[in-house]
Protein backbone atom coordinates (compact mmCIF):
# COMPACT_ATOMS: atom_id res chain seq x y z
CA UNK A 1 0.00 0.00 0.00
CA UNK A 2 2.73 2.26 0.71
CA UNK A 3 4.37 1.84 -2.29
CA UNK A 4 1.13 2.35 -4.05
CA UNK A 5 0.77 5.31 -2.27
CA UNK A 6 4.43 6.53 -3.22
CA UNK A 7 3.34 6.49 -7.20
CA UNK A 8 0.46 8.29 -7.01
CA UNK A 9 1.03 12.27 -7.25
CA UNK A 10 -0.92 15.07 -5.29
CA UNK A 11 -2.96 15.25 -8.56
CA UNK A 12 -3.98 11.76 -8.59
CA UNK A 13 -4.24 11.79 -4.82
CA UNK A 14 -6.96 14.48 -5.19
CA UNK A 15 -8.62 12.81 -8.01
CA UNK A 16 -8.75 9.45 -6.28
CA UNK A 17 -10.21 11.21 -3.13
CA UNK A 18 -12.85 12.81 -5.62
CA UNK A 19 -14.01 9.66 -7.05
CA UNK A 20 -14.31 7.82 -4.23
CA UNK A 21 -16.79 10.40 -2.33
CA UNK A 22 -18.75 10.35 -5.93
CA UNK A 23 -18.96 6.49 -5.61
CA UNK A 24 -19.93 6.53 -1.99
CA UNK A 25 -22.89 9.14 -2.16
CA UNK A 26 -24.44 7.55 -5.62
CA UNK A 27 -24.03 3.55 -4.34
CA UNK A 28 -24.85 4.07 -0.59
CA UNK A 29 -26.61 7.38 0.45
CA UNK A 30 -29.95 6.48 -1.48
CA UNK A 31 -30.15 3.14 0.52
CA UNK A 32 -28.63 4.56 3.71
CA UNK A 33 -31.31 6.96 3.67
CA UNK A 34 -34.53 4.82 2.71
CA UNK A 35 -33.11 2.46 5.33
CA UNK A 36 -33.66 5.77 8.13
CA UNK A 37 -36.83 5.73 7.17
CA UNK A 38 -38.88 3.98 9.68
CA UNK A 39 -42.67 4.80 10.54
CA UNK A 40 -43.22 3.88 14.40
CA UNK A 41 -46.31 5.18 15.10
CA UNK A 42 -46.45 6.89 19.18
CA UNK A 43 -49.30 5.60 21.04
CA UNK A 44 -49.11 8.64 23.57
CA UNK A 45 -49.43 11.26 20.70
CA UNK A 46 -53.17 12.01 19.64
CA UNK A 47 -56.30 12.23 21.52
CA UNK A 48 -59.33 10.92 18.04
CA UNK A 49 -60.52 7.98 16.83
CA UNK A 50 -60.46 7.04 13.27
CA UNK A 51 -64.09 6.33 12.32
CA UNK A 52 -66.87 8.52 11.29
CA UNK A 53 -70.14 8.68 12.89
CA UNK A 54 -72.19 5.48 13.27
CA UNK A 55 -68.91 3.89 12.98
CA UNK A 56 -67.56 3.51 9.16
CA UNK A 57 -64.13 3.87 9.09
CA UNK A 58 -62.49 6.28 6.34
CA UNK A 59 -62.26 5.01 2.23
CA UNK A 60 -59.19 6.15 1.70
CA UNK A 61 -58.95 4.26 -1.85
CA UNK A 62 -61.44 3.73 -4.70
CA UNK A 63 -61.19 2.62 -8.77
CA UNK A 64 -63.67 3.74 -11.08
CA UNK A 65 -65.48 0.68 -13.16
CA UNK A 66 -64.68 -0.51 -16.34
CA UNK A 67 -62.13 2.98 -16.83
CA UNK A 68 -59.65 1.73 -14.24
CA UNK A 69 -59.10 5.17 -12.79
CA UNK A 70 -58.06 4.93 -9.29
CA UNK A 71 -57.61 7.35 -6.07
CA UNK A 72 -55.09 6.96 -3.31
CA UNK A 73 -54.60 8.68 -0.51
CA UNK A 74 -50.83 8.77 1.10
CA UNK A 75 -52.04 7.47 4.46
CA UNK A 76 -51.44 4.94 7.00
CA UNK A 77 -53.10 1.08 5.66
CA UNK A 78 -53.61 0.70 9.61
CA UNK A 79 -54.83 4.06 10.06
CA UNK A 80 -52.88 5.05 13.10
CA UNK A 81 -51.84 8.00 13.98
CA UNK A 82 -53.13 10.50 11.31
CA UNK A 83 -51.37 13.44 12.91
CA UNK A 84 -49.20 16.92 11.89
CA UNK A 85 -47.40 19.28 13.89
CA UNK A 86 -48.41 21.87 11.27
CA UNK A 87 -51.45 24.20 11.53
CA UNK A 88 -51.51 23.95 7.78
CA UNK A 89 -50.32 21.17 7.07
CA UNK A 90 -50.16 19.23 3.64
CA UNK A 91 -52.14 16.28 2.27
CA UNK A 92 -51.79 14.03 -0.28
CA UNK A 93 -52.95 11.45 -2.63
CA UNK A 94 -52.35 9.38 -6.02
CA UNK A 95 -53.96 9.50 -8.65
CA UNK A 96 -53.87 6.70 -11.97
CA UNK A 97 -55.14 7.87 -14.61
CA UNK A 98 -54.98 8.10 -18.53
CA UNK A 99 -57.88 10.68 -18.91
CA UNK A 100 -58.75 14.52 -17.86
CA UNK A 101 -60.23 13.95 -13.93
CA UNK A 102 -61.56 16.57 -12.04
CA UNK A 103 -61.11 16.47 -8.27
CA UNK A 104 -62.70 17.87 -5.50
CA UNK A 105 -60.69 18.63 -2.15
CA UNK A 106 -62.59 19.13 0.85
CA UNK A 107 -61.42 19.43 4.82
CA UNK A 108 -64.10 19.48 7.50
CA UNK A 109 -64.79 20.41 11.36
CA UNK A 110 -66.85 17.53 12.81
CA UNK A 111 -68.90 20.66 14.87
CA UNK A 112 -69.76 22.37 10.91
CA UNK A 113 -72.19 21.55 8.90
CA UNK A 114 -70.11 22.15 5.52
CA UNK A 115 -66.89 21.93 4.80
CA UNK A 116 -64.54 24.71 6.52
CA UNK A 117 -62.12 24.72 2.68
CA UNK A 118 -62.68 23.30 -0.58
CA UNK A 119 -60.29 23.34 -3.46
CA UNK A 120 -61.02 22.20 -6.96
CA UNK A 121 -58.40 20.74 -8.81
CA UNK A 122 -58.00 19.01 -12.52
CA UNK A 123 -55.25 17.05 -13.64
CA UNK A 124 -54.94 14.58 -17.26
CA UNK A 125 -52.06 12.34 -16.41
CA UNK A 126 -51.20 10.05 -13.62
CA UNK A 127 -50.30 11.94 -10.97
CA UNK A 128 -49.51 12.55 -7.15
CA UNK A 129 -51.28 15.82 -5.95
CA UNK A 130 -50.62 17.14 -2.79
CA UNK A 131 -52.72 20.30 -1.39
CA UNK A 132 -51.58 22.80 1.75
CA UNK A 133 -53.87 24.46 3.42
CA UNK A 134 -54.05 28.12 3.37
CA UNK A 135 -53.00 30.34 5.99
CA UNK A 136 -56.47 31.31 6.68
CA UNK A 137 -58.02 27.51 7.18
CA UNK A 138 -55.49 26.80 10.14
CA UNK A 139 -56.15 23.66 12.55
CA UNK A 140 -56.78 23.68 16.29
CA UNK A 141 -55.46 20.66 18.64
CA UNK A 142 -57.47 18.32 19.59
CA UNK A 143 -59.96 17.92 16.52
CA UNK A 144 -60.48 15.76 14.54
CA UNK A 145 -60.78 16.82 10.80
CA UNK A 146 -61.63 15.01 7.95
CA UNK A 147 -60.31 15.13 4.98
CA UNK A 148 -62.28 14.17 1.35
CA UNK A 149 -61.45 13.95 -1.96
CA UNK A 150 -63.90 13.31 -4.71
CA UNK A 151 -62.50 12.38 -8.41
CA UNK A 152 -65.13 12.21 -11.83
CA UNK A 153 -65.33 9.28 -13.08
CA UNK A 154 -65.26 9.77 -17.40
CA UNK A 155 -66.72 7.09 -19.05
CA UNK A 156 -66.97 5.15 -15.94
CA UNK A 157 -70.13 3.71 -14.62
CA UNK A 158 -70.45 5.41 -12.05
CA UNK A 159 -70.18 9.39 -11.96
CA UNK A 160 -67.72 9.61 -9.72
CA UNK A 161 -65.56 7.91 -7.00
CA UNK A 162 -64.71 9.27 -3.44
CA UNK A 163 -61.67 8.72 -0.80
CA UNK A 164 -61.65 10.05 2.78
CA UNK A 165 -59.35 10.05 6.11
CA UNK A 166 -58.53 12.33 9.03
CA UNK A 167 -55.95 14.63 10.49
CA UNK A 168 -55.41 15.88 13.76
CA UNK A 169 -53.02 19.08 14.61
CA UNK A 170 -50.46 17.99 17.73
CA UNK A 171 -47.84 19.71 19.66
CA UNK A 172 -44.59 18.89 17.96
CA UNK A 173 -41.85 21.79 19.21
CA UNK A 174 -39.80 19.12 21.27
CA UNK A 175 -38.83 17.57 17.82
CA UNK A 176 -36.39 20.20 16.98
CA UNK A 177 -36.45 19.82 13.58
CA UNK A 178 -36.03 23.52 11.88
CA UNK A 179 -32.23 23.04 12.01
CA UNK A 180 -32.51 19.60 9.81
CA UNK A 181 -32.32 18.85 6.38
CA UNK A 182 -35.71 17.74 4.63
CA UNK A 183 -34.41 14.03 4.67
CA UNK A 184 -33.54 14.56 8.29
CA UNK A 185 -36.97 15.93 9.22
CA UNK A 186 -39.10 13.14 6.99
CA UNK A 187 -37.08 10.73 9.22
CA UNK A 188 -37.55 12.54 12.48
CA UNK A 189 -41.39 12.83 11.87
CA UNK A 190 -41.60 9.29 10.62
CA UNK A 191 -39.68 8.00 13.86
CA UNK A 192 -42.48 9.67 15.70
CA UNK A 193 -45.26 8.56 14.37
CA UNK A 194 -45.91 11.84 12.89
CA UNK A 195 -47.16 10.55 9.02
CA UNK A 196 -48.16 13.41 7.36
CA UNK A 197 -45.17 15.81 8.03
CA UNK A 198 -42.86 12.59 7.45
CA UNK A 199 -44.60 12.70 4.38
CA UNK A 200 -44.62 16.31 3.21
CA UNK A 201 -41.04 16.65 4.24
CA UNK A 202 -39.90 13.38 1.78
CA UNK A 203 -41.72 15.45 -1.09
CA UNK A 204 -39.24 18.63 -0.19
CA UNK A 205 -36.50 16.49 -0.36
CA UNK A 206 -37.64 14.75 -3.70
CA UNK A 207 -38.05 18.69 -5.38
CA UNK A 208 -34.41 19.59 -3.86
CA UNK A 209 -32.88 16.89 -5.84
CA UNK A 210 -32.99 13.58 -3.27
CA UNK A 211 -33.42 10.42 -5.74
CA UNK A 212 -35.09 7.87 -3.71
CA UNK A 213 -37.70 9.55 -2.21
CA UNK A 214 -40.39 7.20 -4.12
CA UNK A 215 -38.82 4.05 -2.47
CA UNK A 216 -38.62 6.23 0.81
CA UNK A 217 -42.86 6.68 0.70
CA UNK A 218 -43.33 3.50 -0.53
CA UNK A 219 -41.27 2.13 2.13
CA UNK A 220 -43.35 4.21 4.51
CA UNK A 221 -46.57 2.77 3.49
CA UNK A 222 -45.86 -1.06 3.48
CA UNK A 223 -44.33 -0.05 7.07
CA UNK A 224 -47.87 1.16 7.56
CA UNK A 225 -49.79 -1.73 6.37
CA UNK A 226 -51.22 0.06 3.13
CA UNK A 227 -51.37 -1.39 -0.32
CA UNK A 228 -51.07 1.64 -1.80
CA UNK A 229 -48.60 1.96 -4.90
CA UNK A 230 -47.59 5.36 -5.39
CA UNK A 231 -45.66 6.60 -8.28
CA UNK A 232 -43.29 10.02 -8.20
CA UNK A 233 -42.97 10.93 -11.42
CA UNK A 234 -45.75 13.24 -11.62
CA UNK A 235 -46.06 15.40 -8.19
CA UNK A 236 -48.68 18.42 -8.39
CA UNK A 237 -48.87 20.61 -5.45
CA UNK A 238 -51.30 23.58 -4.47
Amino acid sequence: MQRLMATLTPNHLISSAILVSVLSLGVFTPSYASDRIRWTPDAERGNVGTTLSGGRRGQTDASCNPSGSSLSLVVPGDRSRLLTTLTNPTLTWHVTTTVPVSMTFHLSDPALATPIYSQTIAIDHTSTVSVTLPQEKRLTPDTKYRWTVLASCPGATQPEISARSFVELVDGESLNVDNLSSLEQASTYADQGIWYDAIAALLMARHQGVTDVETMVQRLLEQSQSQAEVTLSTVVHF
